[in-house]
């Protein structure tokens, strides 16, 4: 392994890093992220999006989705740092 590679990882809200909670999806994505941290990549990051707006084109987009669309806005006035777009998460990523 290249001790200089960074690691990436988009797991969401609600992720359980104590592995101990009452909701086992949670518990796993947890439990994803410390084994993560703990393999020995030169920097592990783990992104955890409430929301991420889709895209001007975007398909397969969920039904409910397009219908709360007009929300995202509103979302993300009042939860800054809960989502953001895919242009977003891919600067964070260092990628644009």
């Amino acid at each position: 392994a290249n001790p200089q590679m960074v690691f990436n990882y988009v797991s969401g809200t609600m992720t359980d890093s104590t592995e101990k909670g009452k909701v086992m999806w949670a518990c796993v994505k947890g439990k994803t992220e410390n084994d993560l941290i703990k393999m020995g990549f030169k920097n592990a990051f783990m992104f955890r999006p409430g929301f991420i707006k889709p895209f001007k084109g975007q398909q397969n987009i969920r039904p409910l989705f397009k219908v709360i669309t007009f929300l995202i806005p509103l979302l993300m006035f009042l939860f800054p740092s809960g989502g953001g777009t895919v242009e977003d998460i891919a600067k964070a990523f260092g990628l644009m």
